[in-house]
C-alpha cells in the first residue's frame, strides 16, 4: 500500500530545506559584512587600557559608518559575564593602521583587574555583532620584558 501524505510531506522537507539554505546564505552574507578580529593589548595593570582590535570589513563597507560600542549592562547578563563598572570609561575609535582597519580602544581610567572580561557591539547598515574579548594585563614591570599581548581570535 502506497501512503498519499510522502509527496505532501516530501515537498514540505524540501522547502523547508531550501528555506533554510536560503537563510543561511542571507545571514551568512550580510555576517561577513564586517568582523571583530584578535585583540593586541599595549597597555599594562594598573594603566589607562590601551588596545587595538582587527576590524574586517567586506568590498561595500565603510569603516567610518561603523559603530563600536561596550554592550548594555543587560547583554552582559544575558552572556553570563559580570559586568565590570570599569569598563564605562572605555572609548572606541575606527582607525586606518597600515592601510587596513582597526579600532582603537582605551580607557580614561587605570585598569586595576588582572583579568578583563568584555563584551563589544559592532553595528553597521546591514547588521550587527557582539562578541565577548577576556584578556589578562600584566603588572607594569613584566609588560617592559614582554612583547604585546594578542587574544585569540
Amino acid at each position: 500500500m502506497q501512503s498519499t501524505h510522502r509527496p505532501p510531506l516530501m515537498a514540505f522537507a524540501l522547502k523547508s530545506l531550501t528555506a533554510a539554505v536560503a537563510s543561511a546564505v542571507f545571514l551568512s552574507s550580510a555576517a561577513t559584512a564586517a568582523g571583530l578580529g584578535k585583540l593586541t593589548v599595549l597597555s599594562a595593570l594598573g594603566q589607562p587600557l590601551r588596545a587595538e582590535i582587527e576590524l574586517t570589513t567586506s568590498a561595500g563597507e565603510d569603516p567610518a559608518s561603523m559603530a563600536i560600542k561596550l554592550a548594555s549592562p543587560d547583554a552582559f547578563r544575558a552572556a553570563n559575564i559580570e559586568f565590570n563598572p570599569a569598563l564605562l570609561s572605555l572609548r572606541f575609535n575606527v582607525e586606518q593602521r597600515g592601510g587596513r582597519p582597526v579600532i582603537r580602544v582605551t580607557s580614561s581610567q587605570p585598569l586595576n583587574e588582572p583579568f578583563v572580561d568584555m563584551l563589544l557591539e559592532l553595528s553597521w547598515n546591514n547588521g550587527r555583532l557582539v562578541r565577548e574579548y577576556t584578556f589578562l594585563l600584566d603588572p607594569a614591570e613584566l609588560r617592559a620584558t614582554q612583547p604585546a599581548q594578542v587574544a585569540a581570535a
